[in-house]
């Protein structure tokens, strides 16, 4: 599987599909990139579709210093890996965490972002939120790897489908624990975490300059609407559209995936060359 080593001091795993405009897609706290295989095999119709592990986790580095994770750093990374594979720009998508990410790439690297996505998106981390990323660490911090499964199953995933669809959740978390080839580890949990609780780019949004695609959905708890509409507001010119019913969790991208992928395919469409 394709691996690189980047100038920033980690080992990254990437895999491409398709052809066409290049477009980056960046997972969110603690999940590898094959969250991404359903958007990525429908973008490829028509793109170039990169997606990774950050480090953190999957096959990438997992460095054990907290400190070694930082929006600003995993962007360097994002940034190197474009260079490595020789893309002078790309369009950029980027969810949860990867939306944070997303915004510093293209704060500090403006010529590698043709547009910008930022879903499940927030400029600053506030008090709220870092209740929210410290109760997601406890587990972590008392090695209870599978309380930090269900619980984060809980803040992204909607009522709707936890409730309808027990039994299918439950086998979800199982084999995550249980047969997942790349486990997350402790180390990249808590590294990524540690990106969340410092995540601070809300003043710095006037310095975005590509076009901006703002989603949302109603239902997401983890990061609720009200985070997307305050970087919209330092963001002239950019959307903001809010999934709506009781899917539009989180992960809207998965729960809602038609809507999900015909909205962000007009807006690539619209913006490519």
């Amino acid at each position: 599987m394709p691996r690189v080593e980047l100038s920033t001091g980690v080992g990254i795993h990437y895999e491409t599909v398709g052809a066409g405009e290049p477009v980056l897609l960046i997972m969110g706290t603690g999940a590898d990139h094959s969250l991404w295989n359903d958007t990525a095999k429908a973008y490829a119709q028509r793109f170039q579709v990169i997606t990774y592990d950050n480090r953190g986790p999957g096959r990438s580095d997992h460095p054990p210093d907290p400190e070694q994770y930082t929006m600003r750093l995993l962007a360097e990374d994002a940034a190197d890996l474009l260079d490595t594979l020789k893309i002078d720009s790309a369009h950029i998508s980027g969810l949860s965490l990867g939306s944070a990410v997303a915004q510093e790439l293209a704060i500090n690297h403006s010529g590698k972002v043709r547009s910008l996505q930022l879903h499940c998106t927030w400029g600053r981390t506030d008090a709220w939120l870092a209740r929210l990323f410290e109760g997601m660490r406890y587990p972590l911090d008392h090695n209870d790897m599978a309380m930090f499964v269900r619980t984060a199953f809980m803040w992204v995933m909607s009522p709707a489908r936890l409730n309808d669809q027990p039994a299918e959740v439950a086998e979800i978390e199982r084999a995550y624990l249980e047969e997942n080839p790349y486990p997350p580890s402790k180390e990249g949990l808590i590294g990524h975490l540690h990106a969340d609780l410092t995540h601070d780019a809300l003043d710095r949004m006037d310095r975005i300059k590509a076009p901006t695609l703002i989603t949302s959905g109603e239902m997401d708890w983890q990061v609720p609407t009200r985070y997307g509409r305050e970087v919209q507001e330092r963001l002239p010119g950019s959307a903001l559209h809010v999934f709506s019913g009781p899917y539009s969790s989180h992960m809207a991208f998965v729960e809602m995936a038609e809507e999900f992928n015909r909205l962000t395919l007009d807006f690539l469409g619209k913006h490519a060359a």
